[in-house]
């Protein structure tokens, strides 16, 4: 089966320009479209290109960078308000020069579409041989408005049937706008995606925002932002939404190859609260080639003259050491950690039990690797130093190709230690918005302001190094915290988790007490005797100490007559009245 993914997405709108170039979690529209295509297109299999017609040369850019192709770009006359899509599906096909088997058009405006969305759809029109498109359910009226039968089939729904038909608990439903699908055959016999034979493939209402002026794009924001993640588990701990922060003592090379330090490194880590502690595993001949240079802050911290090979070497944690560092961490209550440098490395990991792989960040780009590691079936914890959007989104297609692994990304800047001015922690927030992830924060930072920032900012996994000695010999001993320092970090990390609260906003119990003093209750202005009717000037709002009706209700006693005389200063009760 040969199949077009097309995105149209020209420059012109007049509701809102620019809008397939507008931002949502951090990636364009189009570029959206894309990433969901190219994923949508390895779950079908076969023979698949994503294609983006345009007219601008900013989208075609923005296209490439997530994954589509851009072979040619759309003359003027298909680029109006006034164009029709048919016509760019046509134009594209022979554009193109090539037969397909079916084209699906997916709009770039739909930006909450995911690949499942498509392949469902392409599914139905491959099993259907009928054309297909997305619909959700309608829950107010529309212009056009279907039922749907068993088979998918749909059929319009006049108006003056919609009410009968809600009447009757079913279904109505409306074309959502996100994806289509027919084969080129029949699109040109009808010239149409909807014909008399169109399935409907349903799509969730959520899910159908259709992005025409800003307000749309705001509201899809606000999806986006307020969607579920769901939880990753690393030896038997949950961690996401709702989870206390797992916090990752970095030991890393900081054992300076002696076992007596790396254990005294794990016990540390204990100590201090942490619930992970984690080293690094490599063999330096399958990591790095001899004569390669240091990077700066290794050369400062690190002044033997070596080079990056000679130091590695050095600073190798050997395999048989690990099983002595794991049981000495499970001893503690700490889950043992290491990152892998090379696949061998890795497959030593997951041959003694570790639970999950972290992968630093010179790792993002490196494609063969990634796959590789999807392989061993293991939770990634992926740090995404000296990246952008565009690799990192790369390189979470590469992890999960074969399979839906686990994967929770950390935002990282990789100096050591990294300038306040430049962490950009709202980073945080778009790789949550834009891959719907597990996030978190390696920090390299000399102190721990930015690790609590990142607490309110929703990180969920923390890493941090952890030293005994920041004078000790080594590359990242300086860049590093004490175990004093490290226990109080992860004091202040659980103290502002504390502080964070549910978000639901509602009356604290503390609060309780200092409300009844300082609320206002109604209370009579002056002595009034029974029969009198209720004037605005006989009541006022004043803080009594006592319960009573509320301010608010003296627009409905204005007017009332008292069964009863009443006190000036009294409080005033429902039962005062007629």
């Amino acid at each position: 089966m040969k199949t077009l993914l097309l995105i149209p997405a020209r420059g012109g709108s007049k509701g809102f320009p620019g809008k397939n170039l507008a931002l949502l979690g951090g990636i364009p529209l189009v570029g959206r479209a894309a990433r969901a295509a190219r994923m949508a297109a390895s779950l079908l299999g076969g023979d698949c290109r994503v294609v983006c017609s345009t007219d601008a040369g900013t989208i075609a850019e923005a296209a490439r960078a997530w994954g589509a192709e851009v072979p040619f770009l759309r003359p003027a006359e298909l680029a109006s308000d006034e164009a029709k899509s048919i016509d760019v599906v046509f134009h594209a096909l022979e554009a193109l020069g090539e037969p397909f088997d079916e084209v699906v058009l997916l709009q770039a405006t739909s930006p909450l579409t995911e690949p499942e969305d498509i392949v469902s759809a392409v599914r139905l029109h491959r099993d259907s041989g009928a054309p297909t498109i997305s619909v959700c359910a309608s829950e107010h009226p529309a212009e056009w408005l279907y039922r749907m039968d068993e088979a998918g089939r749909l059929s319009p729904v006049l108006p003056s049937e919609e009410v009968h038909q809600r009447q009757k608990g079913m279904g109505v439903f409306r074309p959502n706008g996100s994806v289509y699908v027919a084969s080129p055959a029949t699109l040109i016999k009808e010239r149409t995606f909807l014909t008399e034979e169109t399935r409907g493939s349903l799509m969730p209402a959520s899910r159908s925002v259709d992005v025409d002026v800003q307000l749309d794009l705001t509201v899809a924001r606000a999806i986006l932002g307020a969607r579920e993640i769901p939880c990753i588990e690393v030896a038997g701990r949950k961690i996401g939404p709702g989870q206390p922060c797992f916090i990752i003592a970095e030991a890393g090379v900081n054992h300076n190859r002696d076992l007596e330090m790396a254990l005294r490194l794990v016990d540390a880590a204990a100590e201090a609260g942490a619930d992970a502690v984690k080293f690094q595993t490599w063999i330096t001949e399958k990591l790095c080639l001899p004569g390669a240079k240091k990077a700066k802050y290794q050369q400062c911290n690190d002044q033997s003259g070596q080079d990056q090979f000679a130091m590695l070497k050095q600073l190798e944690l050997p395999y048989e050491w690990h099983p002595t560092l794991k049981a000495r961490a499970e001893e503690r209550g700490l889950i043992f950690l290491s990152t892998p440098d090379e696949i061998d490395s890795a497959r030593f990991l997951c041959s003694i039990g570790v639970p999950a792989l972290k992968i630093g960040s010179g790792e993002v780009t490196n494609l063969p690797y990634l796959q590789a590691l999807a392989g061993l079936e293991k939770t990634i914890i992926l740090s995404t130093g000296m990246a952008s959007l565009e690799e990192v989104a790369k390189a979470m297609n590469a992890l999960q190709i074969e399979s839906h692994l686990p994967i929770a990304l950390l935002h990282c800047v990789s100096a050591y230690p990294a300038p306040e001015e430049e962490m950009n922690l709202n980073a945080v927030t778009t790789l949550r918005d834009a891959f719907g992830s597990v996030v978190g924060l390696s920090d390299h930072t000399a102190g721990d302001t930015a690790a609590v920032m990142g607490i309110a900012l929703g990180i969920m996994i923390l890493e941090k190094h952890l030293t005994l000695d920041r004078g000790l010999p080594g590359p990242d001993h300086a860049a590093s915290l004490v175990p004093d320092e490290f226990a109080e970090l992860v004091q202040k990390v659980r103290h502002a988790e504390k502080m964070l609260g549910s978000g639901k906003k509602q009356i604290a119990p503390s609060e309780i007490e200092t409300r009844n003093v300082v609320s206002r209750t109604l209370v009579y202005a002056s002595q009034l005797e029974a029969g009198h009717l209720v004037k605005e000037g006989d009541l006022e709002a004043l803080r009594c100490g006592k319960r009573g009706l509320a301010p608010e209700m003296s627009v409905h006693l204005v007017g009332r007559v008292l069964r009863r005389s009443v006190l000036a200063g009294s409080v005033v009760v429902e039962e005062d009245f007629r």
